[in-house]
Formats: structure tokens, sequence, C-alpha cells
């Protein structure tokens, strides 16, 4: 898989960052994979906190060298489990935890609760909507993957044509435009927005 280039992760950063001063958060928890994916470049089992001002923190529960690997950020931080992320938090200076946003379209209860149980005297806003704005007005980058992708999903219709029949199963037509998707980059996973 091709690595998201710095200059567009500090891009998509700094321009959330202006969002949540708009909104008057202190930060945002980060915690659905595309969303970290988005903001980091990396879909390790992670957390990212992004403050308002500063460096994004990518604190890693699983897989830390490869997200050192994938992502540009400049802090990446092994913490094991959740349970890292408040002397992570501290260690980095983020300790202003008024009010922070949480990806709330898709996080799980439990999550949530967690978060309200390790952070007591925070107040929790719902961050999703600004996030997908942001996500659908896209980079030059992004409009270059998206040709790149659509060649992809020609080369891979002209090439089915030759290979569909009378008499095919859905699942064996599906099962060549797996291979073709694949052999051409699919990564094999269709996203959508939900958990992870």
């Amino acid at each position: 898989m091709d690595r998201l280039p710095k200059q567009e992760i500090e891009g998509r950063v700094q321009r959330f960052q202006m969002v949540l001063r708009d909104q008057g958060l202190d930060g945002a928890f980060i915690l659905q994979n595309v969303d970290i994916y988005y903001f980091a470049g990396t879909l390790q089992r992670s957390v990212l906190f992004i403050p308002r001002e500063g460096n994004p923190l990518l604190m890693v529960i699983k897989s830390y060298q490869r997200a050192r690997e994938e992502s540009p950020l400049k802090i990446v931080v092994p913490i094991g489990e959740r349970n890292g992320i408040l002397p992570v938090l501290r260690e980095y200076g983020c300790t202003e935890m008024g009010t922070i946003g949480l990806e709330m379209d898709v996080l799980p209860t439990n999550q949530y609760l967690w978060y309200q149980r390790y952070f007591p005297n925070s107040r929790w806003v719902d961050i999703s909507p600004q996030i997908r704005r942001l996500r659908m007005i896209k980079s030059p980058y992004e409009i270059e993957q998206i040709r790149r992708a659509t060649s992809i999903l020609d080369t891979g219709l002209k090439e089915i044509r030759g290979v569909i029949r009378e008499g095919m199963t859905e699942l064996e037509v599906d099962g060549h435009l797996a291979l073709i998707a694949r052999r051409e980059g699919h990564m094999g996973i269709l996203r959508m927005r939900g958990w992870n």
C-alpha cells in the first residue's frame, strides 16, 4: 500500500486544528480506523489525539513498528492499552482537556463510557460532522488517487467482459472481479463510515 505523503497529512491536520479552534475544542480523540488513516497515514490499532495547537499524538496499541514506518507524524508512541493514554498526554503537555471531540456517529457506547470515566472533568462533543466535511473536499492528491482507482476499475470491467459467460454464478463473477481488483492493488476491504 502506498504511503500517504507527509504534506498531505500535515495539511489535513492543520485544517482540522482550525476546526477545533473555531468550535472551541481543546482537541479530539480520533478512534475510527479510517479517520486515523486519514489524519495519521496508518491503519494500525491506535488512538490519535489531535490538540487544537501543536503536534498530534499517535498512541499505538498494536503494531507500533509498522505504525512508525507508515505514519509521517512526529509523535508516534507505543502504549499497549488504552490506560497508557493519559501518561502520554501528560508527557507531551496535553493537559488541557476541557472540551474534547469524539466521532460519536460510529463510536461504540462502551468506548464512549470509558473516555467519560477516564477523563471525568472533560465535556464531550460530536466531532463527526466536521470530520466528514473536511473529508468530502478533496485535495489534488486525493483527486489523483480517485483517477487512479477509476482506471483500475475500468481495467477490471474490460477484463471481466472476457470472463463472464452464461450460466456463471454471481459468486464466480465476484471471485474473478476480486482477483482482478487485488492484482491491480485493491486491499480487499470495502470501507464505509462505521466502527472499524
